[in-house]
């Protein structure tokens, strides 16, 4: 690895390392078909696919930027869209005419690098493009600074809207299709009340709810919880340990929680200050076992994984640390990973 994978962190104020060691092993490959449960019989079930599991903004080999859909008889939903998320989501042989919904977890780049290109890139009825409304569900504005506020994620759009213009025009102009401002149904999230959760969409397949989670210096990261009849799916977002993701995560049938293993970023020599950012912002192993045993969570599957290369930390060694407090079973999150929650 050449640079820190910290979310939003300016190496040079923060990092004194220097490079990692390089590993004698090969170029991980990056995954192209799905693995994992096979699919289930029954065409209504419930399934989750890991699009992404990497944790960044700095790409890394093996492992693509945060992404998940859930997928309930023929709808889809996704959390995040990190960097790769649309060539994932087809080569998991989804259509982006079943995209209903995507929530953003928080306005970090490695979650939201590609959301604009699933319809940039995927728009209109050709090729089961994305032709019917989408709501997007995400963080406010951030007025921390006052004189240099920042948007949020209906300003996100409405900026990306603005800037591929010309882009847009054409193909409206080349084809008959729903003009894509039509589409994109943005929605900027209020934080509930600490401890509270806030119903964010709901449909005849799914009610998801979403909880305020502690990821400094942001002012806003959510969890959010899937609600369906096949099952419950809960997301912990970018998050320290908390108390109110073992909440949101009570009963879950499938807990998909981020982690990083500080350890590793300290043997290369960042500073402490960075260090400190990292065990504020995220969650070790050890501690994901910790809540998943809390919370009641029947299965544990780790994405947004830091070190994002599965060359510098094993499977193995994931599993381990997290089995050591928490005795369900622990899928180590890959790309392109399908699991099946069962009730």
């Amino acid at each position: 690895m050449s640079h820190p994978t910290c979310d939003g962190q300016p190496a040079a104020d923060l990092c004194t390392c220097g490079t990692a060691a390089p590993s004698s092993l090969a170029v991980p490959p990056d995954p192209v078909r799905v693995t994992g449960d096979t699919p289930p019989d029954d065409p209504t079930a419930l399934s989750v696919i890991l699009l992404g599991t990497g944790a960044g903004p700095y790409p890394a080999p093996g492992r693509q930027g945060a992404s998940t859909a859930v997928v309930v008889r023929d709808r889809t939903y996704l959390v995040d869209a990190g960097y790769g998320a649309l060539r994932k989501y087809a080569q998991a042989g989804l259509r982006l005419s079943d995209l209903r919904a995507v929530f953003l977890t928080h306005l970090h780049s490695d979650h939201t690098a590609d959301l604009f290109n699933l319809f940039l890139l995927g728009w209109g009825p050709a090729n089961d493009g994305v032709n019917q409304p989408v709501h997007i569900a995400g963080p406010g504005p951030d007025h921390t600074e006052p004189d240099r506020p920042q948007p949020g994620t209906e300003g996100l759009l409405t900026h990306l809207l603005a800037g591929f213009g010309q882009d847009i025009a054409v193909r409206l102009r080349t084809s008959t299709r729903t003009p894509l401002a039509d589409l994109v149904r943005a929605h900027d999230l209020v934080s509930p009340p600490p401890g509270r959760d806030v119903l964010v969409y709901e449909d005849d397949r799914v009610r998801v709810t979403a909880r305020e989670v502690p990821h400094p210096p942001l002012h806003q990261s959510f969890g959010y919880r899937f609600e369906t009849d096949e099952g419950v799916v809960a997301f912990s977002g970018d998050t320290a340990y908390s108390d109110s993701v073992g909440e949101l995560a009570a009963g879950a049938d499938l807990l998909v929680h981020e982690t990083m293993e500080p350890d590793f970023y300290r043997g290369l020599g960042y500073s402490d200050r960075l260090l400190d950012f990292l065990t504020a912002s995220h969650t070790a192993p050890g501690d994901v076992g910790r809540l998943a045993t809390a919370a009641g969570a029947r299965r544990v599957a780790l994405s947004h994984i830091g070190p994002p290369d599965p060359r510098e930390v094993g499977d193995d060694d994931w599993t381990r640390k997290v089995a050591a407090t928490y005795a369900g079973p622990v899928v180590v999150g890959h790309d392109l990973t399908r699991l099946v929650p069962a009730p």
